[in-house]
């Protein structure tokens, strides 16, 4: 399997997992090791299949979250000669949510009432390959619903994901 098709895979498991709340999910290569990860760059764009965000301001508050996030655990980025390479991937997708109400009526006749509801779910998809061969070692998604989001609640999604998805990692940190 390519490396980027291991962060898609990622993304598809995750997507089966929706709910109303923020769920982050990780997992790792168990056979790759961590301790030796000090210095980061980003990944080449063709590593994940897919890259980016719906517009260029959430992908630069991505970027800024997760050098922030990274800074704060003691990496540094290094153009020249990284350790590892770090990646994202966004999903978002409006869905419908339908829901049918059977009601009983005083005259002994039963009535239905179906709802609809238009929401968003937004997916953020971190991905560290290793700078040499560019192996996907590690990955983590962060799902969360939506219902006409402001600009404030993405900015707000955004942090708290790169935060929640970055506290596993590395691994058994």
């Amino acid at each position: 399997m390519k490396s980027g098709s291991v962060a898609i895979t990622l993304v598809a498991l995750a997507m089966a997992g929706c709910g109303s709340s923020m769920k982050v999910e990780t997992d790792f290569d168990r056979a790759a090791t961590f301790t030796d990860l000090e210095t980061y760059d980003w990944a080449p764009p063709e590593l994940a299949g897919q890259q980016g965000a719906a517009n260029p301001q959430s992908e630069r508050r991505i970027i800024a979250a997760v050098e922030r996030e990274l800074g704060e655990r003691g990496y540094r980025k290094d153009s020249d000669a990284p350790d590892f390479l770090v990646g994202f991937v966004v999903v978002r997708e409006e869905k419908i949510d339908q829901q049918t109400v059977l009601a009983d009526s005083v005259l002994g006749y039963v009535s239905a009432e179906t709802r609809m509801r238009t929401y968003e779910e937004g997916m953020l998809v971190l991905f560290v390959a290793r700078a040499d061969d560019q192996k996907v070692i590690w990955q983590g998604a962060a799902t969360e619903t939506f219902q006409s989001p402001s600009r404030e609640e993405v900015d707000k999604a955004i942090d708290e994901a790169v935060k929640k998805i970055l506290s596993g990692f590395p691994p058994g940190s």
